[in-house]
């Protein structure tokens, strides 16, 4: 792995499950695999199958191991239908940040600066949340944002809307270390008082519905684009797993009503 480019969540995460696996082996792979299939979701297991046959592969291509990976149990994964904020509830949430505004958190900040140019800033641009808390004044030009995918390590820039550049100034002015929300807690807390925040306003769904619903109302504006917005590498990822189809469905042309009168 030390010659892989990966974020360091990541890294952590195929160190634990190859721990957990030993010595490479088809027999203890399917083991590993069939036994946490008892305790987590098929989609989990699903993704740590794929990490750990990246892995192997990259160790066969290294001259690591003779073999390559072959009779790793699949498994079939029935994901439920992706669902994200419409417009409306998005401009509810951006709203409400106002009433917190007067809101102090241990660190001096705003609770509700903070939610707002995390709300705006995380819809708009579509960045993970790791790359969302390492965001500087470096990254900011004007109106544009640019940075480097932790994940993938592929450049990508965004041109931010006016409301979007104030809240992130108005956190910036603040910022004893030029980050733009990294300095006022971290991630997992941060996570937390999100919840807490759509909680008390009666929406559903995570943080990670920002990225979601970004990715939903451009695919409603310009099909296609999606993947563009999220930064993926793979084909087809954003259409499995992070738009809304009821609502790209709900707004562009459908079939003729057949029963009307």
């Amino acid at each position: 792995m030390a010659c892989r480019a990966t974020c360091q969540a990541h890294h952590t995460n195929i160190r634990r499950i190859a721990a957990a696996v030993g010595k490479v082996s088809v027999e203890r792979l399917n083991a590993y695999l069939k036994s946490r299939l008892a305790e987590r979701s098929a989609i989990t297991v699903k993704n740590e199958r794929g990490m750990m046959l990246s892995v192997w592969r990259h160790a066969y291509e290294m001259g690591l191991v003779d073999e390559m990976p072959r009779g790793v149990v699949k498994f079939k994964v029935a994901r439920k239908p992706t669902r994200a904020w419409t417009v409306d509830q998005l401009r509810t949430a951006v709203n409400a940040t106002f009433d917190l505004d007067d809101v102090l958190m241990r660190c001096g900040a705003s609770r509700g600066y903070m939610l707002r140019a995390w709300i705006l800033l995380g819809y708009e641009c579509g960045a993970r949340m790791g790359d969302l808390w390492s965001f500087t004044r470096e990254n900011i030009d004007g109106r544009v944002l640019r940075w480097t995918q932790s994940k993938t390590g592929d450049p990508i820039g965004r041109t931010l809307s006016s409301g979007c550049v104030q809240a992130v100034q108005e956190m910036l002015a603040k910022s004893p270390d030029g980050r733009v929300l990294g300095w006022t807690c971290t991630q997992r807390h941060g996570t937390r008082i999100m919840r807490e925040f759509l909680h008390k306003h009666g929406l559903p769904g995570t943080s990670k519905w920002l990225r979601r619903s970004g990715a939903t109302h451009i695919e409603i504006d310009r099909p296609g684009s999606a993947r563009l917005h999220l930064g993926h590498r793979s084909v087809g990822l954003a259409e499995r797993a992070y738009i809304d189809w009821g609502q790209v469905r709900d707004l562009t042309p459908a079939t003729p009503e057949l029963m009307a009168r």
